[in-house]
C-alpha cells in the first residue's frame, strides 16, 4: 500500500511512550519547548555544524533525509555511519538507558536505509550524551514486528481522530507537551474526584517587558533585550526571561529584535497609549486546524453557546460577589451586604436562562449592582477619588480609567493564552462575533475582571500607588500619564505573576499560568474531551 501521509518517525515512535502525546503532536501540531527540549536543540546545532565527519575508522554523514511511501514514514537521520557496512546512528540527550522508543526509531530507520540502498543493516546505535556513550541495537526480526505494528496503531489513531485516555503517571512531568495535556487535571475533571497525585505544575517564569517610555528603543545585544532612549539604557535582560514584549505609543523595536524574540518563542504586543490591544507578532499560529474547526461549529451551536456563556457569567458574577464580601468583612456594611444578597439571586437564576438576551440581562443587573457600591471599598482618604458609576469611551474619572485601562491589558492577556492554546480569539459565544473584536477573549476575561483588575484597582487607590497626578484630562475624559502607566505596570505584573492555591487543584500556580490553564480547559471542551467547561472561582 502506498501512502500519501508520511509520518514522521519521531513521531511514531512516541506511542511507545504515550499514545496521547502522538495525539497532540500529529493530530494538533502541538509542540512543547521544555529544558529536555532546549538541551537536544542545542546539542543537535553544535552536532551539525559539520556536514560530514571522518576517521580513521569510519565515515559519518550528518541529517541524511529519507522516507519510504510503503511504510508510510519519513525521518531525518542524525547521522548514517559507513564502516564495513552503514548502520545509523541516533543522537539523544541524558543517561544511557534501555529504551524501546528508542530501539524502535532506531529500527524504521534502518528499514528506511534498507529501502533506499537494497543494503542489510543488522544493527545501529543511540549515543546518549549526558553518558558520553552509545549502545548497541541489534535489529532483530521481533523488533522489526513491533515497530511495523507501532505504525499500524499511529494510522490507527490518526483514522479515527479520537484522543488517547492521558496516563497521569511518573512519565507526565517531564513530558514536553505536559502543560498542554495537562492529565492530571482532566483525569480529576473526568472522574469528579480530586487529584490523587501531588504535582507540580510546569513553572512558567516567562516575564512581561512593558515599553511605554515615548521615544524608547528596543533591541538586541547577543542573547539580551536592550531597551534605549536617546542611546542611554534604560533596562536590559536576557530573552530567555521573557513571555511577552508589550509596547505602548511610541516605542520602536528593531527588525533583528523582532526575529530573534520569535525564535524565542516570545510574542511582541502592541497597544495604544490608552491600553487598547492593536495587534501582535507571534511565533507561528497554531497548527491544530481540527480545534478552530470545533470552535467554529461549537459558535454556531446556540445550545452550546448559551451553555458554556452560562459558565463564563456565573465566574464573573461569583467572583464580584466574592470581592465584596471579602472588602465588606471590615468595613460591615449594610448596603453592600444587600447587594451580595441581590447579587446571590441573579446568579441562582443564571441557570435557567434559556436564551442568551435573557442572560445578558442577568448580567446587567448584578454587574450594575455591584458597581453601586464598588466606591465604598475606596478608602475616604484617597486623594478625593470617588466612583458613581461605570463609564467608557471615554472615562470619566480616575476610578473608570484605571479598570478601563486594566481591562484593556487584560484583554491582551486573554488573546495570548486562547492563542497558546489553538483557539481562535475573535470568534466567542457570550460575546458577539464584530469586526476587530476579540469576542472569546472578553468571554474568558469575564472572570478575571474582579480577580485581577478590580482587585488591583482598589490595591493601587487605597494604597497611595497611583495619585491625582498620575492622570490627565483629554476631551472629557480622563486617562494615565506615563507616570501612571508605569505605576499600573508594575503592579499589574506583579499580580499576575502572584502564586495561589488552585481552588479546585490545590497546588499553587500564578495567575498567569491560569490564564493559559482556563483557555486549555475550554479547548478541551471544544474538542469533548471533558463535558464542561468549569470558571475560575476564587475562594
Amino acid at each position: 500500500m502506498m501512502w500519501d501521509e508520511l509520518l514522521p518517525i519521531s513521531l511514531v515512535s512516541e506511542i511507545i511512550f504515550c499514545p496521547r502525546n502522538f495525539y497532540y503532536r500529529a493530530c494538533e501540531g502541538a509542540e512543547g519547548i521544555n529544558k529536555f527540549v532546549l538541551e537536544g536543540l542545542l546539542q543537535d546545532e553544535r552536532r551539525n555544524e559539520r556536514e560530514k565527519v571522518k576517521t580513521r575508522e569510519k565515515v559519518q554523514i550528518r541529517e541524511v533525509s529519507l522516507s519510504s511511501e510503503t511504510l508510510g514514514i519519513i525521518v531525518v537521520l542524525d547521522a548514517v555511519e559507513e564502516n564495513g557496512g552503514l548502520y545509523p546512528v541516533e543522537y539523544k540527550r541524558g543517561e544511557l538507558k534501555e529504551s524501546l522508543r528508542d530501539d524502535v526509531q532506531l529500527c524504521l530507520e534502518a528499514m528506511l536505509l534498507e529501502e533506499q540502498t537494497g543494503k542489510s543493516v543488522p544493527y545501529g546505535y543511540i549515543y546518549y550524551s549526558a553518558s558520553k556513550s552509545r549502545r548497541r541495537v541489534d535489529l532483530t526480526d521481533e523488533l522489526r514486528v513491533t515497530s511495523i505494528e507501532t505504525i499500524g496503531k499511529a494510522r490507527e489513531i490518526l483514522y479515527k481522530g479520537e484522543i488517547p485516555e492521558p496516563v497521569a503517571d511518573e512519565r507526565c512531568p517531564g513530558c514536553a507537551l505536559f502543560s498542554i495535556c495537562l492529565p492530571f487535571e482532566v483525569k480529576s475533571l473526568k472522574e469528579k474526584a480530586p487529584l490523587t497525585k501531588r504535582i507540580i505544575p510546569e513553572l512558567h517564569t516567562g516575564r512581561v517587558l512593558y515599553v511605554d517610555e515615548h521615544g524608547a528603543y528596543v533591541g538586541k545585544r547577543g542573547g539580551r533585550i536592550i531597551v534605549t532612549k536617546e542611546k542611554e539604557v534604560i533596562t536590559e535582560m536576557p530573552a530567555s526571561y521573557l513571555s511577552q514584549v508589550v509596547l505602548f505609543s511610541n516605542a520602536n523595536i528593531s527588525t533583528q529584535a523582532i526575529k530573534f524574540l520569535l525564535r524565542m518563542n516570545v510574542e511582541i504586543i502592541y497597544q495604544s497609549s490608552w491600553g487598547r490591544f492593536e495587534g501582535k507578532f507571534v511565533p507561528e499560529e497554531s497548527k491544530n486546524s481540527l480545534l478552530r474547526l470545533a470552535q467554529y461549529k461549537s459558535h454556531l451551536d446556540e445550545a452550546f453557546a448559551l451553555k458554556v456563556s452560562k459558565a463564563f457569567v456565573m465566574g464573573k458574577l461569583s467572583n464580584m460577589r466574592t470581592l465584596l464580601l471579602r472588602q465588606n468583612r471590615e468595613l460591615g456594611d449594610g448596603q453592600i451586604q444587600k447587594v451580595c444578597n441581590e447579587m446571590k439571586n441573579v446568579i441562582d437564576r443564571l441557570e435557567s436562562a434559556k436564551r442568551k438576551d435573557e442572560l445578558l440581562g442577568l448580567e446587567g443587573i448584578a454587574t450594575r449592582q455591584y458597581f453601586s457600591v464598588f466606591g465604598k471599598l475606596i478608602k475616604p482618604k484617597t486623594f478625593g477619588f470617588d466612583f458613581e458609576k461605570r463609564t467608557k469611551r471615554p472615562p470619566r474619572d480616575p476610578v473608570n480609567a484605571l479598570l478601563s485601562f486594566g481591562y484593556s491589558v487584560l484583554v491582551g492577556d486573554m488573546v495570548s493564552s486562547l492563542s497558546t492554546a489553538g483557539l481562535d480569539p475573535y470568534i466567542g459565544f457570550f460575546h458577539s462575533a464584530k469586526y476587530g473584536r476579540p469576542a472569546l477573549a472578553l468571554d474568558l476575561m469575564e472572570e478575571f475582571r474582579p480577580v485581577i483588575v478590580d482587585s488591583l484597582v482598589l490595591t493601587l487607590l487605597n494604597k497611595g500607588m497611583v495619585t491625582e497626578k498620575d492622570f490627565k484630562e483629554k476631551f472629557g475624559g480622563v486617562f494615565f500619564n506615563e507616570d501612571g502607566r508605569e505605576a499600573f505596570f508594575r503592579a499589574y505584573a506583579g499580580r499576575v505573576q502572584t502564586e495561589i492555591v488552585h481552588p479546585v487543584f490545590e497546588y499553587r500556580v500564578t495567575y498567569r499560568r491560569v490564564f493559559e490553564i482556563q483557555a486549555r480547559f475550554l479547548a478541551k471542551v471544544l474538542t469533548g474531551e471533558i463535558d464542561e467547561y468549569m470558571p475560575f472561582l476564587v475562594r
